[in-house]
């Protein structure tokens, strides 16, 4: 029997397949939305990532300067 992430690895292989055969598909038909939601989907993912680091520098406790 194949290892657990073996059998993701090909989960994730074909999957990137078939979405990049429906997208090139929808592409070649000129659909607006075909290039719009993979951009807007990055984009937020983008603007998360940013947000995420923003609230744990406020959040993150300063220690004051020790003595020396």
């Amino acid at each position: 029997m194949a290892e657990r992430s073996h059998i993701y690895g090909m989960i994730i292989c074909v999957t990137s397949i078939v979405t990049g055969i429906v997208l090139l598909a929808a592409v070649l038909r000129r659909s607006y939305w075909a290039l719009a939601l993979p951009v807007m989907v990055g984009s937020l993912g983008v603007l998360y990532v940013a947000f995420w680091i923003g609230r744990a520098l406020i959040t993150t406790p300063i220690e004051p300067p020790a003595d020396e």
